[in-house]
């Protein structure tokens, strides 16, 4: 078995504020600030899946100022390890605004103009040597490597025997890019993502295009509606456990390294939806995105095993 996993993507820090209702244009509200968490999509699942008590490794790009620094170490005391991080110091903060108002919360984030990932032969032998490489097809379309496409750079992640895993409720592609897709070994879509990627297809028809590839499992989220898994050996509904919200931010991080470390340890998608839909529950009864790093045991618990 490959000794880690590598997550590729974002970390920040989320300033929190909780609102009585969500203004209109040209409204004024009072808004009561709250503790500030730490967050970043991808991060967030990185610490998930460290919580569980996998091997991970993190790569991304901050500048090198006080606020990265409490970002790495923030990192480093989950369990996830960021000797493969690059540094920009032309770069802004990397923070995150949360709003929290009518049961819902709303995310500003900064462009940070984030052009290219730029990472060395030897960091490109770790990616292949991983187990998971898990990002957004955003995040790995700004990965260069000397002489070499970015063709070039996936395909030598995935026949080094790494296994792409996409997080696909943002950052998607539209149609006209398909055949990007071809290069996903498990993808997750939230309800959104999912019908901007199948414009118009049947969601079986989508997912069935998708397994042409030779994408081993499609992951649909619909939030309160639970999950849809497609595989060659067809289709499973795993309904979403009900609980009381606090904040849903990370809710999908966590779904997705949660499912991602069920399912390579059982190999049953029908076990890991279930305890990815368990996570998830847990995630959302607390605030931050990282809610969910409660570890397999607290997982278990809720499902009652």
């Amino acid at each position: 078995m490959r000794p880690y996993s590598v997550f590729i993507g974002d970390v920040s820090l989320d300033e929190y504020y909780q609102a009585p209702y969500w203004p209109a244009i040209k409204d004024k509200v009072a808004v009561r600030p709250l503790q500030p968490q730490f967050g970043g999509m991808i991060a967030n699942a990185a610490c998930v899946f460290a919580a569980l008590g996998e091997p991970v490794r993190f790569m991304g790009i901050l500048n090198r100022g006080a606020v990265s620094q409490r970002l790495l170490e923030n990192l480093e005391q989950s369990g996830v390890d960021t000797s493969l991080m690059l540094f920009d110091d032309a770069l802004p903060d990397s923070k995150c605004l949360i709003v929290l108002a009518e049961g819902e919360h709303t995310v500003f984030y900064p462009e940070m103009n984030i052009e290219r990932l730029e990472i060395s032969l030897e960091q490109l032998e770790v990616l292949a040597g991983a187990r998971y490489v898990y990002s957004t097809r955003s995040d790995t379309l700004r990965l260069t490597c000397g002489n070499l496409t970015n063709d070039q750079i996936l395909a030598r992640i995935r026949t080094g025997g790494a296994k792409l895993v996409y997080d696909l409720d943002v950052g998607y592609l539209p149609s006209e890019d398909e055949a990007y897709y071809q290069q996903i070994d498990i993808a997750f879509f939230n309800e959104i993502g999912f019908n901007s990627y199948r414009k118009g297809r049947s969601e079986a028809q989508a997912a069935a295009d998708l397994l042409s590839y030779g994408t081993e499992l499609v992951v649909v989220t619909f939030a309160e509606k639970g999950c849809v898994v497609y595989s060659q050996a067809g289709q499973i509904q795993v309904p979403a456990h009900s609980v009381e919200v606090v904040d849903v931010t990370g809710a999908g991080d966590t779904f997705c390294s949660s499912f991602l470390f069920a399912y390579a340890k059982t190999g049953d998608p029908q076990h890991a939806a279930r305890f990815a839909s368990a996570a998830a529950a847990i995630c959302v009864g607390g605030l931050g995105g990282r809610a969910g790093a409660v570890g397999e045991a607290a997982v278990l618990r809720l499902m009652g095993r």
